[in-house]
């Protein structure tokens, strides 16, 4: 059967295309000797692409400036990047879906609860009596520090600081504190009514997660399911990776923080070392959320609980953090997060500056996982439109083009 021209001119562009994508070399591969590299031009991007960009534009804006009635539903999403696995998991070893959805979301609240109640207790208990003792801290600091012979130059100048803090201090109003903590806990009790919808919508999360999966493929395009799926799983893993080996580095450095608070103050007789140990590995825990500068940050109140214990203390809380700093950086961080904290410390902290200005302490602690998504998205179809549209061509030949075309 002959063909028509319409099957002729179709046959041809099929072939052309295929011939292009043949000779697309692989990034990485060495120009051949006497040739040239190009781009082929690009060609406009489809009406779906628009279509598709437009209403992701509209939803960030509609999800930023919902945000705050957003943030519940947020909790429940990443909580979600956890539980499906082990509800998939259940349900493979025979349990209903919807059994193993309801025991998956009363122990994650069940442990919710129970870390909260901790962190309340601790964050009572120690923190709040941490600050009303605070000026009796200083004072006895104060006094050792005129007891002790120093040049008068740089007695001069740590007089001035001294008096500078104790005047902030003493500023301080201890019920003004209470009060503060507690008209946080009140208003979180506000928000009880929002809160109590997470289990509800975490259930149906998780009971449904296979039909919303399995729906939302069936409506992309052909042409960009594989895209799709990349992006999820550079979405999905990356911050599932990243806060599940941040909870457990945390968890480590909480207990080494602890512990060895306790044994350096027993061996230094340094009482308020052991007296606020869990209260300093709460705060390693929360500090280890913040990448750089938290680890450092959770130094600064165990140094001000060594200073009373003398210099033993001071040098031994000292050099126990530096080693809790270098386990964390050197053996913790990169067996544990991986490839996901290749940053250079430059770069991290100007991450994390940016994350704190455009979003607040939430936006630091966001500002690391939100930016390897980002670079590993751009590498993947950075990398994809580079292998489509590179082409080699004989120098001759290119450099007889542009002769033509100058003339």
């Amino acid at each position: 059967m002959t063909p028509t021209g319409g099957d002729t001119e179709d046959d041809a562009s099929a072939a052309a295309t295929s011939h292009d994508e043949a000779a697309s070399p692989p990034i990485d591969a060495a120009v051949p000797p006497g040739s040239v590299a190009r781009f082929r031009s690009a060609s406009a991007p489809s009406a779906p692409f628009w279509i598709a960009l437009l209403l992701g534009i509209l939803a960030v804006i509609v999800f930023a400036l919902s945000a705050s009635a957003l943030f519940v539903f947020a909790i429940g999403v990443a909580l979600a990047f956890f539980l499906v696995p082990v509800v998939n998991w259940l349900e493979r070893r025979g349990w209903k879906r919807w059994v193993a959805a309801i025991v998956a979301v009363a122990t994650t609240l069940l442990g919710a609860l129970l870390g909260l109640a901790l962190v309340i207790i601790v964050v009572i208990t120690q923190g709040v009596r941490l600050v009303e003792e605070l000026p009796t801290i200083l004072d006895q600091m104060g006094a050792d520090y005129r007891a002790a012979v120093l040049p008068d130059w740089l007695r001069a100048g740590l007089d001035t600081m001294i008096a500078a803090v104790q005047d902030n201090l003493s500023g301080v109003d201890q019920g003004a504190v209470v009060a503060g903590f507690i008209g946080s806990t009140l208003s979180l009790v506000g928000g009880f009514f929002a809160w109590m919808l997470l289990p509800f919508f975490l259930f149906y999360l998780l009971t449904d997660q296979p039909t919303m999966s399995q729906n939302f493929y069936a409506r992309v395009p052909a042409p960009w399911k594989d895209n799709v799926s990349t992006v999820l799983t550079i979405l999905v893993g990356n911050v599932a990776q990243y806060f599940r080996a941040e909870f457990v580095v945390g968890s480590i450095v909480f207990l080494m923080v602890t512990g060895g608070m306790l044994v350096i103050g027993y061996v230094t007789g340094a009482s308020l070392l052991m007296e606020f140990a869990i209260l300093l590995g709460v705060i390693a825990f929360v500090m280890e959320l913040v990448p750089q500068i938290g680890p450092i940050l959770s130094y600064i109140p165990a140094l001000v609980l060594a200073i009373p214990g003398g210099i033993p203390a001071i040098i031994l809380v000292s050099v126990y953090y530096f080693v809790v700093f270098n386990i964390e950086g050197s053996i913790l961080v990169p067996k544990l997060e991986g490839r996901m904290i290749s940053f250079s410390g430059a770069s991290v902290l100007v991450l994390i500056a940016l994350g704190f200005a455009l979003g607040g302490i939430i936006g630091a602690i966001l500002a690391l996982p939100l930016a390897s998504i980002v670079r590993d998205i751009f590498r993947h179809f950075f990398d994809q439109a580079v292998e489509a549209s590179l082409v080699y061509e004989p120098a001759a030949a290119t450099a007889g083009s542009d002769q033509r075309t100058s003339t």
